[in-house]
């Protein structure tokens, strides 16, 4: 099914919170109704992307280019993948976007208006965020279990303590609070609810 203007699905929170198990489930849900669908991530596979990557094992950037450099991989996801997609008429799920600029690099000191003023100057709004919502605790053990690896340098402690709470202080109003506590049938279904408004199921005579 293709709209006549495409949607940017963004999926946030802490890492061990299910962001890519629920990003998939929405694909497959979606594709099931008819939608045609774009999954991406950020960091991206870009260069800058591949920059930011890398700090997260080798010794992380200074916060300052750490911000620039997501600034700069951004433009980039932006001008050659998720624009595109949405004016093909497509549904564009994103792994993280810069609501993770805003709480990642907010948590490391920089102002957390400067980050969102220099994002929103070259990146979309989303249509919906769903923000999985998780206690880090709870994050670091489903990471070391499921990863059965030791957590990345974005993946402290204290440190996503003050990432959480800054995602929490977020108040846009496409911004949806997802309980991700609970086992994933039942955050799935908080996800359905969440996004069925944005797609109804349509006649097939006047689908477009």
């Amino acid at each position: 099914m293709k709209l006549k203007r495409g949607k940017l699905i963004v999926f946030e929170g802490i890492d061990g919170s299910g962001k890519s198990t629920q990003l998939e489930r929405t694909a497959q849900w979606l594709h099931g109704l008819g939608y045609r669908v774009v999954k991406r991530r950020e960091p991206t596979e870009g260069h800058f992307g591949r920059i930011l990557r890398a700090s997260a094992v080798g010794g992380r950037l200074s916060p300052e280019d750490e911000r620039d450099h997501f600034v700069q991989d951004r433009r980039w996801h932006v001008e050659n993948h998720i624009r595109p997609a949405m004016d093909a008429g497509q549904v564009v799920l994103l792994d993280r976007y810069y609501f993770s600029s805003i709480a990642y690099q907010g948590a490391r000191g920089l102002d957390l208006n400067d980050i969102r003023r220099r994002n929103e100057a070259i990146a979309p709004q989303p249509d919906i965020v769903l923000l999985l919502d998780l206690d880090p605790e709870t994050a670091l053990q489903r990471i070391q279990k499921q990863r059965a690896e030791s957590p990345n340098l974005y993946e402290k402690l204290d440190y996503l303590r003050a990432v959480r709470d800054i995602f929490l202080s977020l108040s846009d109003p496409f911004i949806r609070r997802i309980d991700a506590r609970p086992d994933e049938e039942t955050v799935w279904l908080q996800i359905e609810t969440a996004l069925s408004p944005l797609f109804p199921k349509r006649n097939s005579s006047r689908d477009v």
